[in-house]
């Protein structure tokens, strides 16, 4: 873990690389100091984040998005989402200056790794029920949605090179082969990050994972306006079994466009252009745990890696105080209107249990894996 110091330093030299990427520094900066400073922005886990010009974003690239007019914010959200607590799971002393976004930088190695998920056709495989090669343990609401809200405990199951460990917020709409997806969460993707951290993953698609969509900033499509939160920044603090729980609330809100917020903090927007049938409303929430493997190989751990019958409390993965948002309230869903769906119970577990609240519906799961898939 970095000092508070490093951080600073960070901060400090971030910073300053803006101002001279803006061109408000007049300072003469060698080759040699601009890799010095390169090699600083870098964080603990050899990521580099990039503070930039937000209308000079990679998404405005997409066809449909050349004359896209940013909103900075939503015009009509749920009060309660904004008296949400901050994250406390992410980096502390970053932040971009104003008129500009962080943004993780997209290396060649991340796109030849995600030509590789695909050409496996791993990435439809992280939509539950939607692939043989997936295993999940979730819950499904259908019913016409504008979006949803949860809490989920952060976790770090361990997995191979061609596994991928999620837990996951989904919205869909539409036929199999033309599926609308919005997906946010956290994930164990080693064969896309390069390593085992547990790090803040979303995916889109508007044709059933066929041409469009992709994980982060990988291809044109989220527009970003936070300046100090990214996609694909790594959660380090996680929870603990049968020890302190971490956890981060996820929403996914329609107000014109698709909101993606982290607690209290917008991190960015899918424009309402790139779907078809959710433009205006989604027609599936599904949250939960999923797994994805080789077929050579048995399944990674899901959540915590026990199952809910092992304990609940401080022991299993949960998703907790989840909301349905209707467009103008957020309300708990009751439990006739919820669905268990489990793919393989003799590898993971679901199991409901009641919530603080009388109308809360809370989701445990999880489990050891080790099955073929």
């Amino acid at each position: 873990m970095a000092t508070a110091a490093t951080r600073a330093m960070k901060s400090v030299l971030l910073l300053l690389s803006v101002l001279i990427m803006f061109g408000l520094s007049h300072a003469v900066i060698s080759e040699e100091e601009n890799l010095e400073m390169e090699r600083q922005l870098k964080t603990d886990y050899g990521d580099i984040l990039d503070c930039i010009d937000i209308y000079k974003q990679h998404t405005f690239d997409h066809p449909l998005l050349k004359d896209h007019k940013i909103q900075t914010k939503p015009k009509h959200v749920p009060k309660s989402t904004m008296e949400s607590e901050s994250p406390r799971l992410l980096p502390d002393n970053i932040k971009c200056p104003s008129g500009s976004v962080l943004i993780r930088r997209t290396t060649k190695e991340d796109l030849i790794m995600a030509n590789k998920v695909k050409t496996l056709g791993l990435n439809h495989a992280t939509n539950p029920g939607v692939a043989p090669d997936a295993n999940d343990a979730a819950v499904r609401y259908t019913k016409h949605n504008f979006g949803a809200r949860t809490t989920m405990n952060v976790l770090g199951p361990k997995t191979l090179p061609l596994q991928a460990s999620f837990a996951n917020l989904w919205l869909s709409s539409g036929p199999s082969e033309k599926l609308n997806v919005i997906q946010a969460g956290w994930a164990v993707f080693p064969m896309f990050f390069s390593s085992n951290t547990t790090r803040l993953l979303t995916y889109w698609t508007g044709d059933g994972y066929n041409t469009t969509g992709c994980f982060n900033y990988l291809c044109p499509g989220f527009v970003q306006i936070n300046r100090k939160i990214s996609l694909g920044l790594v959660l380090d603090q996680l929870s603990v079994y049968n020890g302190t729980q971490r956890d981060i609330q996820i929403s996914l809100i329609k107000n014109a466009n698709w909101w993606l917020q982290l607690g209290n903090q917008f991190i960015g927007y899918w424009p309402q252009k790139l779907f078809s049938y959710m433009s205006d409303h989604a027609d599936n929430a599904v949250w939960g745990g999923l797994v994805i493997s080789s077929p050579n190989k048995l399944s990674p751990a899901m959540g915590s890696g026990h199952f809910p019958k092992d304990g609940l409390q401080n022991k299993s993965a949960y998703f907790k105080n989840t909301q349905i948002w209707d467009g103008t309230n957020l309300t708990y869903p009751s439990w006739d209107q919820l669905a268990l769906s489990v793919s393989r119970p003799d590898c993971y577990e679901a199991q409901f249990a009641p919530g603080v609240a009388p109308t809360t519906v809370d989701l445990f799961y999880g489990g050891p894996g080790q099955c073929h898939i």
